[in-house]
């Protein structure tokens, strides 16, 4: 008769195994799914971001994300569904990361502002004010990330 000998703590050795095999599994799993619109500071800048996007015949921009130096905001969190996202991003002086040419509408506090394809802007007529977003062309791609390096493109 084989006798199997096992060493003092072998079940709690291989259930301690097994659970860090499901943690580091749980890990991919939540790594694999991926940021529709993602915004990542390189700069040593804190930013403001809002951007922008047509759903449809629906056109909204949003903001603000804090974006501190070093670190990434999601925006959009679904899949892109349009081939053209609208990024604008700016410093509490007011110094913009982008040279942008879409005009668009932003508040001073946290805002979703929607207008309809074929409509004007008008943004001083509803209180807000027009600045200049960056468009970012994904190719159609389901998720994408803009950097920003500094206060120059």
């Amino acid at each position: 008769m084989t006798r199997l000998i096992l060493f003092p703590g072998y079940w709690h050795w291989r259930t301690l195994g097994f659970a860090t095999v499901l943690f580091a599994l749980f890990l991919v799993q939540r790594n694999e799914a991926h940021a529709a619109l993602k915004v990542c500071n390189q700069s040593v800048t804190l930013y403001n971001v809002a951007v922008g996007a047509q759903v449809n015949q629906t056109f909204k921009t949003q903001g603000w994300w804090t974006l501190p130096a070093s670190t990434c905001v999601t925006p959009i969190k679904e899949d892109l569904e349009a081939e053209y996202v609208y990024v604008y991003a700016m410093t509490a002086t007011g110094d913009s990361a982008f040279e942008g040419g879409s005009e668009m509408c932003v508040d001073t506090k946290r805002f979703e502002i929607e207008k309809t394809q074929g409509q004007p802007w008008d943004c001083w007529v509803h209180g807000f004010q027009q600045v200049k977003f960056k468009e970012i062309d994904t190719g159609n791609a389901s998720s994408w990330t803009v950097f920003i390096r500094g206060t120059t493109p």
